[in-house]
């Protein structure tokens, strides 16, 4: 699926409005997902074009929270709360869901992106042994060696 401008957008909803193109002629047109596009002109139908500028939003533990409730204790469809809260996916509430359930019931904001390269190191116990292993005199004189001749060379090499 490509990623539309807002100007993308902006058509997409002017030609499904005023003109009366199906969203199947335009998920193809524009070729995206017809789904994701009838959920896109739903939400600008609702929440106008001033939907469009929002950017990119962390969302509180509160606002996750009462949304999860909203559909599993209120029985809504997360289709419907995800257009009324303007979501900018409809399938943000399941993966929020799938999150709560898999936590133990608890809403956690998880961080986003590759761990950190300290955690990397960490997690892979291997590679920190292969670091701590015992050094012989034999191969510090080996590394001492090699370590002169390159030296030498570069020196060598500058004359």
């Amino acid at each position: 699926m490509t990623k539309l401008s807002r100007q993308d957008k902006i058509d997409i909803y002017n030609s499904w409005k005023h003109y009366g193109k199906s969203s199947k002629q335009l998920a193809k047109e524009y070729g995206v997902c017809s789904g994701n596009l009838r959920y896109m002109l739903s939400l600008i139908e609702r929440h106008r074009l001033k939907i469009l500028d929002k950017g990119h939003i962390t969302y509180s533990v509160e606002f996750k929270e009462a949304a999860i409730k909203r559909v599993l204790f209120d029985h809504e469809t997360s289709y419907r709360v995800s257009l009324e809260l303007g979501l900018p996916n409809q399938g943000t509430i399941s993966n929020w869901i799938r999150n709560y359930i898999k936590d133990g019931y608890n809403v956690i904001n998880h961080k986003k992106g590759r761990p950190t390269h300290e955690r990397q190191r960490q997690a892979n116990p291997g590679a920190s042994k292969a670091n701590q292993r015992p050094r012989t005199r034999e191969l510090e004189a080996y590394c001492s060696d090699r370590i002169r001749k390159k030296i030498r060379r570069l020196g060598l090499s500058k004359n």
